[in-house]
């Protein structure tokens, strides 16, 4: 009945350790899977690649996927209707993105697109396994049945067994520091280099020390050395110096199957196997540590690599792809719900065993990552109303116990044997809140104050008394309500104050810091310090600061913080402040400022925020309490914090453009819309961005979307600015940047301006200049005209004009007073018409015959019928046609002045319209001595006419007459 009732309880803790496993397990830390897609929930992954801005790279058996941490985007090979399995995926030294396919085809990406090339030697008509680059820039690749090729000057040249290869079968490649290729074959290890036309191949196999035949993978671990994998005898080590082979002593009994993948990192080697799922072997440790999957079914991995987050991704089954956490973050379930509500502290131990503190015992776990065993040390004098708030292990490994109520214990755990330190007892010290130490100083704070303990090799036995100086100085520490006592690196001893702030001592000297130094909360919990010496604590309500011994420096929720209410910090390994909260934990980073998370999408859930829940150990992990078991956070070097911001592409009018130049643009071309991403894969659904385009915005917008469309942009310089933040502080995060420049329409442009504005002056050079000409054009016919008037009447009034009008008149009026009469009359309406038609440009014809017969009248008369005027025109004419006055009158004069008018010479003048002109015409009777004219009369004529019209005045002169024609004119 005993041995009963033993198995019975033997196998119900059996059954809650196996539950709370799968509980744990289906919660790991980290872990998440991804599917292409519920239209591509068939495709199979059969590799994986991570190219140099950190995307992942999926081959599938439907063609190539790019993974942001959201969506997988595939790539199109062009003008290509196949749909092939892409098995390889490489990145040369140029940038360029390299695909070996199932078919034996190879494309290359150049600005996001696939293209086959297409060697005049033709491709392998195998499946490509396996890419690599030498020194000399040549890019190598191994088929599954052709051996190996190279790419040298656009030529392909084939390596085989011919040359010396060991295999057809090539699974790998890799490239030594002098530049040889190391191919993983079916048959042994295979170091290949070419000089000139010279192939040299040499050839490890188990007679060379290979512990198997079948190498399935090759990974450079640094040195020149590299790691294999087997098919059946696990790894080894390959250093190509020596060409030496070493087996680790852990690896000798293996039986885990067929190795298909590796990844090295951090002194860690990651190892995908066929049949046991995914191993981690720790190098320095020579451990084999397996690694729990998502579930059961997931035996086979086929493929892994990591992020530059420090997440190791792997391919499960040929189906999903799997985010870990690598070795940042680890679960440890070691106990269960009930025991976790008893739990109020930690503690790591210098052999890296995990204590905790539960009702009237503390429980060590040995190895917790391992298989786990524990021992529970119960301690005398506690009962189930005293809570264990503290542990700490001292430089004698003796554990330090600190209770609410019960001051503090002292465990031996070699011996199991503890007691209380009753010597501290009349301090008032009974209610420890925490414990901390520094070599061999011990600080102790709770609700009485603080106690500052040096120790002695005496206290090597816990049976020795501890001596301890008492902080329960009101007027000192300013509080005896103390949280947290810490001794930084310089010797100062730090009290965290309920009410009171911050109090330093030093040198016993006491310093406060509290609101008056700007500190917004006077309620101080936690300290810790930084690899650079910065004093860092928590705040009740105000977030954390810094102090760098001159400035605070606050960190709230606007700077990032998840959340005020913070249980307690640490300094991690790599001198980042790890802060608990209970949404998780936050990671300042001193030396930018900037915080990442770790939280619900890391898996992390229920965290213990009791101010003891958190620990380090001697290597700087952080452990935390969680109510699945204790998470243990690694801070791994080298790793990036934050999202990289990254222009994925930028289009114009919705088509790609390349983003690796500057681009300049027309006028027209001014729709752009910018794709950007933060590529963080540990948190990709959180990234805020911040835009700007200068040029177009004046401040950086906010948003969480990853696109920005500016259509119809003004011509001008502009650079589109982006950058990417977990939260919404931009300080000293990623950023990337495009500059482009749209051009102005040419009528925009300088030169044509210039242009434009030369041409104007000269137009409107030319324009005054003409109308200036054309003024004095105008003022110089204006005054021939006047000449012209004052000639005619000049002509009229001269002496020998009246002379024979006179001499006329007076013969008539002894021979025909009438007529003599009407000669007065004819006179007088002829110079009345001079001083009437003068000022006017244009009369009619009929006002013009009208002066014209006038004229003619006065002087027959003095002719008599020796001068005629022939006057062929009709009324219509008369009143249809007209011009400058007096111009008839002035031509008929010229006439009679030019020519003899006699009984033997007669003068006739003829006035008809002919072809669009006016014409007059008189015989040319010569004179015995003819005058002299100045030509002034008809030049005017002529150049009256040039004012009103584009045609001419045609003078002709013949041997018989002189005939001016003069152009028709219409009023209108």
């Amino acid at each position: 009945m005993p041995k009963q009732k033993h198995f019975f309880k033997f196998f119900n803790c059996l059954i809650i350790f196996l539950l709370t496993c799968q509980c744990c397990f289906a919660q790991l830390p980290g872990y998440k899977s991804f599917n292409l897609g519920e239209a591509n929930s068939s495709n199979k992954i059969f590799t994986l690649f991570k190219n140099k801005q950190g995307y992942i790279f999926t081959g599938c058996d439907d063609g190539l996927y790019k993974f942001d941490g959201k969506q997988f985007k595939k790539t199109e090979v062009l003008h290509s209707s196949v749909t092939d399995t892409v098995t390889a995926i490489f990145q040369d030294s140029k940038g360029q993105l390299w695909n070996g396919y199932q078919s034996g085809n190879i494309a290359v990406m150049n600005n996001g697109n696939l293209a086959y090339i297409q060697p005049e030697e033709g491709t392998p008509k195998k499946g490509i396994t396996a890419f690599a680059q030498d020194r000399q820039g040549n890019t190598w690749l191994g088929t599954r049945g052709e051996g190996i090729y190279y790419f040298r000057e656009k030529r392909m040249y084939l390596i085989n067994e011919e040359d010396g290869l060991s295999d057809l079968n090539i699974h790998a490649l890799a490239v030594s520091s002098s530049g040889d290729i190391i191919a993983a074959t079916d048959n042994g290890i295979n170091i290949c280099s070419v000089k000139g036309a010279e192939k040299k191949i040499t050839v490890i196999t188990p007679q060379q020390g290979l512990p198997d035949y079948i190498v399935t993978s090759i990974i450079a671990a640094g040195n020149d050395q590299f790691w294999v994998g087997l098919q059946d005898k696990g790894i080894c080590l390959y250093d190509h110096r020596t060409q030496q082979i070493t087996q680790p002593s852990a690896i000798h009994s293996w039986n885990k199957g067929q190795v298909n993948s590796l990844l090295y990192n951090n002194g860690n080697l990651w190892i995908a196997t066929q049949d046991s799922g995914l191993i981690n072997f720790t190098v320095t440790q020579n451990k084999i540590i397996s690694v729990p999957a998502l579930n059961n079914q997931q035996k086979s991995i086929t493929s892994i690599i990591d992020d530059n987050e420090g997440n190791v991704w792997l391919v499960a089954d040929s189906k999903t792809l799997i985010r870990t956490a690598g070795n940042s973050l680890a679960l440890f379930p070691l106990y269960n719900k009930a025991l976790f509500e008893t739990i109020h502290t930690i503690l790591a131990d210098h052999e890296n065993n995990l204590w905790v503190g539960s009702d009237m015992a503390v429980i060590k776990y040995t190895s917790p990552d391992a298989l786990s065993t524990s021992k529970k040390y119960p301690i005398a004098g506690l009962d189930l109303k005293t809570d264990i708030t503290s542990l700490y292990q001292d430089n004698f490994h003796n554990i330090w116990i600190g209770t609410m109520g019960k001051g503090i214990f002292v465990l031996n755990p070699a011996t199991g044997e503890n007691r209380q330190l009753k010597e501290v007892l009349p301090s008032g010290s009974n209610s420890i809140l925490s414990i901390t130490g520094n070599s061999n100083t011990i600080c102790a704070a709770g609700l009485e104050g603080a106690l500052v303990f040096e120790l002695t090799n005496k206290n090597i036995s816990i049976k020795n008394p501890y001596g301890f100086t008492s902080y329960n100085n009101i007027e000192n520490i300013g509080s005896t309500y103390i949280y947290n006592a810490f001794k930084d690196s310089r010797g100062r001893t730090w009290f965290a104050t309920d009410g009171k702030g911050l109090t330093m001592l030093q040198n016993g000297s006491f310093t406060h810091y509290n609101n008056k130094n700007g500190i917004k909360d006077n309620h101080i919990y936690s300290i810790t310090e930084d690899k650079q010496g910065r004093i860092w604590f928590s705040t009740s309500n105000a977030g954390i600061y810094s102090f760098d011994g001159k400035t605070f420096t606050n960190y709230t929720l606007r700077d990032g913080l998840s959340n005020l209410a913070v249980s307690s910090i640490k300094t991690d390994r790599q001198g980042n402040i790890v802060i608990v909260h209970p949404s998780g934990l936050d990671i300042i980073h001193p030396q930018t400022g900037n915080i990442s998370y770790i939280n619900g999408a890391q898996g992390i859930i229920d965290i213990n925020t009791d101010m003891g829940a958190i620990c380090s150990d001697s290597s700087g992990n952080i452990f935390v309490a969680t109510q699945n078991g204790i998470l243990k956070y690694t801070a791994l070097p080298g790793i990036q914090p934050m999202p990289v911001t990254i222009i994925e592409s930028v289009q114009l009018f919705l088509n790609d453009i390349d983003t690796n130049v500057m681009q300049y643009f027309k006028y027209d071309e001014n729709n752009f819309t910018f794709n950007f991403n933060g590529l963080y894969y540990s948190n990709s659904d959180n990234i805020f961005y911040q835009y700007k385009l200068d040029g177009f915005d004046s401040s950086w917008q906010l948003t969480t979307d990853d696109s920005k469309s500016f259509p119809k942009l003004s011509p001008g310089k502009y650079v589109f600015r982006v950058r990417s933040s977990l939260n919404k502080n931009f300080r000293n995060t990623s950023s990337a940047s495009f500059a482009f420049e749209i051009a102005k329409p040419f009528w925009k442009t300088w030169w044509f301006i210039a242009l434009i504005t030369l041409i104007t002056g000269g137009v409107l050079y030319w324009y005054i200049r003409t109308r200036e000409g054309r003024l004095k054009h105008v003022e110089r016919l204006r005054q021939e005209k006047i000449e012209f008037q004052f000639q005619v009447l000049r002509n009229q009034v001269n002496p020998h004009f009246l002379f024979n009008s006179f001499n006329t008149l007076i013969s008539t009026i002894e021979e025909n007073p009438a007529v003599a009469v009407q000669y007065v009359e004819q006179l007088s309406d002829f110079f009345r018409n001079i001083v009437t038609y003068r000022d006017k440009d244009m009369i009619s014809l009929e006002e013009e015959i009208g002066l014209l017969q006038t004229y003619f009248y006065l002087q027959q008369r003095r002719y008599g019928n020796y001068l005629q005027l022939q006057i062929n025109l009709t009324g219509h004419d008369e009143k249809e046609i007209f011009l400058p006055p007096l111009t008839l009158q002035l031509l008929m004069e010229n006439a009679i002045k030019h020519n003899a008018v006699s009984k033997e010479a007669l003068l006739t003048v003829q006035l008809y319209a002919q072809n669009e002109y006016l014409v007059i015409s008189n015989n040319i009777n010569h004179k015995t001595n003819s005058e002299t004219g100045t030509g002034m009369g008809l030049q005017n004529i002529i150049n009256r006419y040039a004012m009103l019209t584009d045609k001419k005045v045609i003078v002709h002169k013949t041997n018989e007459h002189f005939i001016v024609s003069l152009p028709i004119l219409k009023q209108g």
